[in-house]
């Protein structure tokens, strides 16, 4: 019934900042840019998923987080630090789990990233 894809929609306050945020920061893909509609939508880095942008007058940071996974976190937070990153804390550990780094867009919603202390 579904397709191999997923697309997470957020509300942001300015959508010309967060195309660059995304663009610069976390090297995704500008997929389509309307700024007369106040509208972005990018390619993440992971096989079809999109993360799409809607300008609107009042914008509440989301509460759940959207998580990246990487293949080493340590690495990974490295290279956005360098890029000017911010990151809410360390990274956090879940033993035989999973490494978590947060961080935040332009707008305040709630990124993470995520290295699988699982074999599989």
């Amino acid at each position: 019934m579904y397709k191999e894809s997923l697309t997470i929609w957020y509300n942001v306050s300015n959508v010309l900042n967060t195309k660059e945020f995304y663009e610069e920061k976390l090297k995704f893909e500008c997929k389509l840019y309307d700024e007369e509609g106040g509208m972005v939508i990018m390619a993440a880095n992971t096989p079809h998923v999109e993360i799409g942008f809607s300008e609107a007058v009042e914008v509440q940071a989301s509460s759940t987080s959207t998580v990246f996974e990487v293949i080493d976190i340590e690495k990974s937070v490295n290279i956005l630090r360098e890029r000017g990153i911010e990151f809410v804390g360390g990274i956090d550990i879940i033993p035989g789990l999973v490494k978590l780094a947060t961080f935040t867009d332009p707008d305040g919603h709630s990124l993470m990233l995520a290295e699988s202390l699982t074999d599989g």
